[in-house]
């Protein structure tokens, strides 16, 4: 591939082309080299010159999907010419490069709405036109995922599409209770509590509409880069409390002994003072009887953070 000169066939012929391979005597799906490569994670082949350029020219929208035939690529037409108005588009929104910043600032406008139906409740349980938008979009989000579950099947599902699925989980159980806030009088302390569990539930979605911000800030390159270095840290965390619960349980089998021993306080209390000791905050009024063996355990801890 690194050796090709001759482009157009690179691009056209050998990247973009759907293969069909014969496996057990039937023909697999058709499927390019740009699908494969990724699919494999083929890294040698995904950077290589011809294929990152071909990835740039589908980004750019220099190459489009043929109107009639999908499987095809073929050049934009309209790459040579310079106006605003012949970019300006609505067909355009199939390039991806486009396809991401509608999403993006969406993506903004929908955190804007959010916050300001947070910081302006309604403790009577009214609701006004922001929160009105605001679980108009989240119920556009919804029906866009069922048809795209619909359309594309169980594959569809990632990390992504659960993560911003429970947030519109959670914004329909703040939209539940309102509606039953309203099916009380206005002054009633049950509408009151409804009303405050909306909110709540309101609130706590707050970091999932954060959150959901880097989907579509990964296409930039700072934040790709460090969104695959939190990938692998987190990664190296859960490897980390799996052996570190190891170590605990030994310990908390030998302070359960002690304290059956003593018989001084619930065992409910041991738990939790465990905890405190892993997250280094160690009272030791409360451990007269175990103060050595608890600093064993604090200095093996210190060790492995």
């Amino acid at each position: 591939m690194r050796g090709e000169e001759d482009e157009q066939y690179l691009i056209h012929d050998v990247l973009l082309q759907r293969y069909a391979t014969v496996v057990g005597g039937n023909d697999t799906v058709t499927a390019s080299v740009i699908e494969t490569a990724v699919d494999f994670h083929a890294l040698r082949v995904i950077a290589s010159s011809g294929y990152q350029k071909c990835i740039s020219l589908l980004w750019h929208g220099w190459l489009i999907q043929d109107d009639m035939d999908p499987s095809r690529f073929i050049e934009y037409e309209g790459k040579d010419n310079h106006s605003f108005w012949a970019r300006f588009d609505p067909r355009r929104l199939r390039v991806p490069k486009y396809q991401n910043a509608m999403h993006l600032a969406f993506s903004v406008f929908y955190l804007a709405l959010y916050t300001r139906a947070i910081n302006t409740m309604n403790h009577k349980g009214d609701f006004d036109f922001v929160e009105f938008l605001l679980y108009l979009f989240t119920f556009g989000f919804i029906y866009d995922e069922l048809m795209k579950v619909w359309k594309v099947g169980r594959r569809y599902i990632t990390f992504w599409n659960v993560f911003n699925d429970t947030l519109y989980a959670l914004l329909v159980v703040s939209l539940t209770y309102r509606i039953i806030a309203h099916g009380w009088p206005r002054d009633s302390p049950e509408r009151a509590y409804y009303t405050a569990m909306s909110y709540k539930f309101l609130a706590f979605s707050a970091p999932f509409f954060w959150l959901r911000l880097l989907l579509f800030l990964e296409s930039f390159q700072f934040f790709g880069v460090m969104l695959v270095v939190l990938k692998t840290m987190m990664q190296e965390s859960l490897i980390f409390f799996a052996l570190l619960a190891v170590v605990l349980m030994g310990f908390m089998q030998g302070f359960i002994g002690l304290h059956d021993v003593e018989d001084r306080e619930p065992k409910s209390n041991l738990f939790y003072k465990v905890f405190n000791v892993v997250m280094s905050s160690t009272d030791y009024g409360s451990w007269d009887k175990l103060a050595v063996c608890l600093s064993c355990f604090e200095m093996l801890c210190a060790k492995l953070t």
